[in-house]
């Protein structure tokens, strides 16, 4: 599909043409969706979308992402007709199971290695601020209190992940994730110090997730022209408010380190409003997700190689 900017005497520019009234009415419901003003005219045997001048880059990004689907869907037909099974989880979804196996693999290496593993890169304010030992910040969301801990964020950490996705791509979503965990941890320690406050787990970042999916609804609200009412904004804060406070209070008399998920979600937050307002899923490639979800990785990585230097 070709774009054209040839501008009309009324003002507005061509967008792309169809053979097919069919096929322009049917773009011209994906432009109106995204509260694109666009008009469609009969140009000799094709049929004309036009938009104003300045719709005219998010209009073909628009319609470049809906092709995109398209085609994806037809490739997922014509493997079924030939007889290949359907994949159960979407290939998108991939890094859902090495996430997963993560958790796993760091909660029998803390098993096997217990006190000191535990001790080595668990978050102690005292030790990032007075030791520069920084990388606590991030090995502290790979440890766990029990198996229910692990259990709890493994799974609330997946689903708000994979909600996440589709939007911001795999590599960007971990390396986002990792980075509101990382940067919740820090302000945690921060707010703390000089006490020595210490802590562990994965839900830092869990939350870190939750304020990213809360940002992300809010600033796609701000890119918006129009409609946005304020029942549009508290509908997406309340939704996440309330699940912070369901989720991230705990129990009576519980462990729970209620001033980390809150530092959590509040870094996630203006995080994915940022995200959105860059176009961060649209405009990353797969080289670019690469990038980023290797970042995320080597991160982890790096930190703890940092952490067993230490303890040599």
């Amino acid at each position: 599909m070709e774009f054209s900017s040839e501008e009309w005497a009324d003002g507005v520019v061509e967008l792309v043409r169809f053979s097919r009234l069919a096929d322009a009415r049917e773009r011209g419901l994906v432009l109106a969706s995204k509260e694109i003003a666009y008009g469609i005219l009969r140009c000799g045997d094709a049929w004309l979308i036009r938009v104003s001048p300045e719709d005219f880059d998010s209009a073909s990004e628009e319609l470049r992402s809906y092709e995109a689907q398209l085609e994806e869907v037809a490739k997922e037909v014509a493997r079924e007709e030939m007889g290949e099974p359907r994949l159960q989880v979407p290939r998108r979804y991939w890094s859902l199971h090495l996430v997963a196996w993560l958790f796993v693999v760091f909660a029998v290496v803390q098993a096997e290695f217990g006190d000191r593993w535990r001790e080595g890169g668990m978050l102690s304010a005292e030790r990032v601020f007075l030791g520069g030992e920084w990388w606590r910040t991030v090995t502290a969301l790979t440890l766990h209190g029990d198996m229910p801990h692990v259990l709890a964020n493994l799974v609330t950490g997946l689903l708000f992940a994979g909600l996440m996705i589709p939007a911001m791509g795999q590599g960007a979503s971990w390396f986002l994730i990792l980075t509101s965990g990382v940067l919740g941890n820090g302000l945690t320690a921060w707010i703390y110090f000089p006490v020595d406050h210490r802590s562990l787990g994965a839900s830092t970042a869990v939350f870190g997730a939750l304020g990213l999916l809360v940002g992300d609804s809010c600033g796609g609200l701000l890119l918006k022209r129009s409609g946005r009412s304020v029942w549009r904004w508290i509908l997406p804060l309340g939704a996440g408010l309330a699940l912070l406070a369901y989720l991230g209070a705990g129990g009576p008399g519980g462990r729970v380190d209620v001033m980390a998920h809150l530092w959590g979600f509040a870094v996630g937050l203006p995080l994915g409003a940022l995200a959105v307002a860059l176009r961060l899923g649209e405009r990353t490639g797969r080289k670019g997700q690469f990038v980023a979800g290797s970042a995320a990785l080597l991160t982890l990585v790096l930190a703890w190689g940092l952490a067993a230097n230490r303890w040599g």
